[in-house]
């Protein structure tokens, strides 16, 4: 009899949920010291189609969807709110793509990101080697070493996925200025409708206004097919007990995410918060 092609995945459907958290934070850690992952860039699933704007960075590393999702996120979704930030914060930078972008978009800013990842942030370190005025550490989303009140602008993709959304929050609240802007990308298997009402609220107890709001579950789908086999041969080199795991983060075509995208149970927000003065 022969091995599941997912060991990990059989096993953590025996786990219980506090445990099948501690086994994603292993395997997170663990991606991040594979060479193939720290040269990538971005962990995250892209966004179509591509902006006209979009800029072609050298060392960037990853798909042009997965650089267009943070040009979507830092750009498109602050259009006519924010034109260069004095300070602005990444929550969850993994490996510095984003870092990278925002400053080719923001030549000005000082930048810092946090990551709860210490192999992301030595990767994002390599990659940022040279780039003036930003700075990387290792921290979790819901408990930031930073002091109150300092950043125009909050982004982060992803993070809000995996970090309970009234912590998350009332965090990034925290070290925004009043009138500053937080711009974010999340999964979730709730419905748009029940997604925003969550996140308003939330967002209303940490001082924070909900602003702009919309699924992007489409462009997200047209990324995860575009990018399906650039994925899938990074995947093919990565070691065996990664590869399950790492098809699920890329949702590619056969994994249960993908499954769960294609039936409707899960999906792609996109919001923007202001901080109330």
């Amino acid at each position: 009899m022969g091995l599941p092609n997912d060991l990990l995945g059989v096993l953590r459907q025996w786990l219980p949920a506090s445990a099948r958290a501690s086994l994603n934070r292993f395997l997170y850690e663990a991606a991040y010291r594979i060479p193939a992952v720290a040269r990538s860039g971005f962990f995250n699933g892209g966004l179509m189609p591509l902006s006209p704007d979009l800029m072609e960075l050298p060392g960037l590393g990853g798909t042009p969807s997965q650089a267009n999702l943070y040009h979507f996120v830092m750009l498109d979704q602050l259009a006519g709110l924010v034109w260069e930030p004095a300070r602005l914060l990444e929550i969850g930078c993994g490996a510095g793509g984003g870092l990278r972008y925002a400053r080719a978009a923001w030549p000005r800013s000082a930048l810092i990101g946090v990551d709860a990842s210490g192999s992301a942030i030595a990767a994002a370190t390599a990659r940022l080697a040279g780039q003036p005025g930003i700075t990387v550490m290792q921290a979790r989303g819901e408990a930031l070493p930073l002091p109150d009140a300092v950043f125009d602008v909050v982004i982060s993709i992803g993070t809000l996925t995996n970090v309970g959304a009234g912590a998350f929050l009332r965090e990034a609240a925290r070290v925004m200025l009043p009138g500053a802007y937080l711009s974010l990308s999340a999964g979730t298997g709730w419905s748009a409708v029940d997604y925003a009402a969550m996140l308003r609220r939330h967002g209303a107890e940490a001082g924070l206004e909900l602003i702009r709001f919309e699924e992007i579950t489409p462009g997200t789908m047209a990324a995860i097919a575009a990018d399906a086999e650039a994925h899938a041969a990074m995947i093919a080199r990565l070691p065996f007990f990664l590869r399950g795991q790492a098809r699920e983060w890329a949702a590619l075509p056969g994994s249960v995410r993908h499954a769960r995208y294609l039936a409707g149970a899960r999906r792609d927000m996109a919001a923007v918060f202001q901080r109330v003065a």
